[in-house]
């Protein structure tokens, strides 16, 4: 399992990856992070996420992003992105963070760049928003609450499912 920071970068080092802001980097982390927990039974982050206003958000990855703002972060996330470097002054010295993959989960966030990665941070953050979804469930406003990995593997295989009797329906 790879920190959060780590898969951000994954989906940075794609085309056109670094048009990305870190709204859209929360929610393809996150949406990663569900299918792997629904298709292969096993996190793909350390991390949990936790239920925060615009949806489910990784708070390491956004101590790392949070500099940006809205705009698109144009380069892969390193160390000295973190709250500690920046206030030290710690700038271009680190290397980008990697994930270390399997065939299997490198296929997962393919398929998740290709599912979701053109689709805006608000377009992404009204996915995890509908009801019943796991941060709908979590969500407390003013808490950060951390969703359940159980919340979130339940919902992926939901959908899932959904998908699979759609097509036994064609």
């Amino acid at each position: 399992m790879d920190r959060a920071v780590a898969l951000a970068n994954e989906f940075l080092r794609r085309p056109s990856g670094g048009k990305l802001t870190q709204m859209q980097l929360q929610k393809l982390v996150y949406i990663s992070h569900g299918w792997s927990l629904a298709l292969l039974d096993r996190a793909l982050t350390t991390e949990e996420p936790e239920a925060w206003d615009y949806g489910p958000v990784y708070s390491d990855l956004y101590d790392h992003t949070k500099l940006f703002g809205s705009a698109p972060i144009g380069r892969e996330i390193t160390s000295d992105d973190d709250e500690p470097a920046r206030f030290f002054g710690r700038t271009g010295t680190a290397k980008p963070y990697r994930a270390v993959l399997d065939s299997e989960e490198s296929s997962i966030v393919e398929q998740v760049w290709r599912r979701y990665g053109s689709l805006s941070g608000a377009a992404l953050s009204r996915l995890t928003h509908k009801p019943n979804t796991p941060w709908s469930q979590t969500y407390r406003q003013g808490n950060n609450t951390v969703i359940s990995n159980d919340l979130i593997q339940n919902h992926f295989r939901n959908l899932a499912a959904q998908v699979t009797n759609n097509l036994q329906q064609v």
